[in-house]
């Protein structure tokens, strides 16, 4: 890990309380509005439509979140790290159901990996592929719900596996989410809306998994000077400069400046967007700007 204060970006002048509360406001926000739309949104439309704008506003919220979550990984929600845990275990532990110190162990293995894409890297062995037809297995396996199911109970083994302390802790962990989601089950449906829970969930075992995988290789992937992809075994961390509609869709400032998160992953990303804005680069490998063109380069070839 590189020293940021020598680069001339520090993670305190980029973490400050009013970053923090800003941070925590945009994911308590992100939440109401979600939930908002889930509960009202069937009032503005016909249901066919409010069930297509759900399942989008649902993908778009997990994908999102996840960014969130992987800036509390590295400490970086809030400046204080007992309380950027504390937080996170609260705003995003309900929804993926993972408790932020265990991925931090899962995560910070792949930031060691020299390769990606390869079984010793816990965050992309899943979405290795060398041709279109192991592509198309590895889409259907997550649309099925295996892929995210495995990771679930792969996190969630961390603390069954260890001392008697952390087995009691997974144990307290997997009971506060049991009686969050029994509490929210039952008002939900005491409302009528027995769609809610399924639209959510459906959505982030089937098709946020697919998402990641996108998100993965356009983070990870090389192209090569022939314009193919090499996946497993690739050494590259590409950032992606996009626009709003990239940032919605496809991935968030939190995590999009990614050439400079594996350079130095104890910066915030608001440190990185100006590291990135300090120091750009033409190499597609390092700072890439069409992310729709090198996710089509799975279709034309590897």
């Amino acid at each position: 890990m590189q020293d940021s204060g020598k680069k001339g970006f520090s993670r305190g002048d980029y973490l400050r309380w009013w970053h923090g509360l800003a941070n925590i406001l945009y994911i308590i926000g992100m939440h109401a509005g979600l939930i908002l739309w889930l509960w009202y949104g069937r009032d503005v439309l016909p249901y066919p439509y409010f069930l297509a704008v759900s399942i989008l506003g649902a993908l778009v919220h997990q994908r999102i979140l996840s960014e969130w979550f992987h800036e509390a990984i590295h400490w970086n929600i809030v400046s204080n790290k007992k309380w950027n845990d504390r937080l996170a275990n609260v705003l995003t532990g309900p929804f993926n159901g993972v408790r932020i110190k265990n991925a931090r162990t899962k995560h910070f293995y792949h930031h060691r990996v020299e390769s990606f894409f390869m079984d010793d890297d816990p965050d992309t062995c899943a979405a290795a592929v060398i041709n279109k037809r192991e592509l198309l297995l590895g889409l259907l396996r997550d649309v099925s719900g295996m892929t995210a199911l495995e990771a679930f109970f792969s996190v969630s083994a961390n603390d069954l596996s260890k001392s008697k302390e952390s087995m009691f802790i997974g144990i307290f962990w997997l009971a506060y989410l049991l009686v969050i989601h029994c509490s929210l089950f039952y008002l939900t449906v005491s409302a009528g809306y027995y769609d809610i829970y399924p639209i959510y969930f459906v959505t982030l075992i089937s098709l946020y998994p697919i998402a990641n995988r996108l998100r993965l290789y356009l983070q990870h992937a090389t192209v090569r000077e022939d314009g193919t992809l090499l996946i497993g075994g690739s050494k590259v961390s590409r950032t992606y400069s996009g626009g709003l509609f990239s940032q919605i869709f496809i991935q968030s400032p939190m995590i999009m400046y990614h050439h400079e998160h594996h350079a130095f992953p104890v910066l915030p990303y608001r440190a990185l967007r100006a590291m990135t804005m300090a120091r750009p680069s033409s190499d597609v490998n390092i700072h890439g700007k069409h992310p729709i063109q090198l996710l089509t380069k799975l279709i034309t070839g590897f």
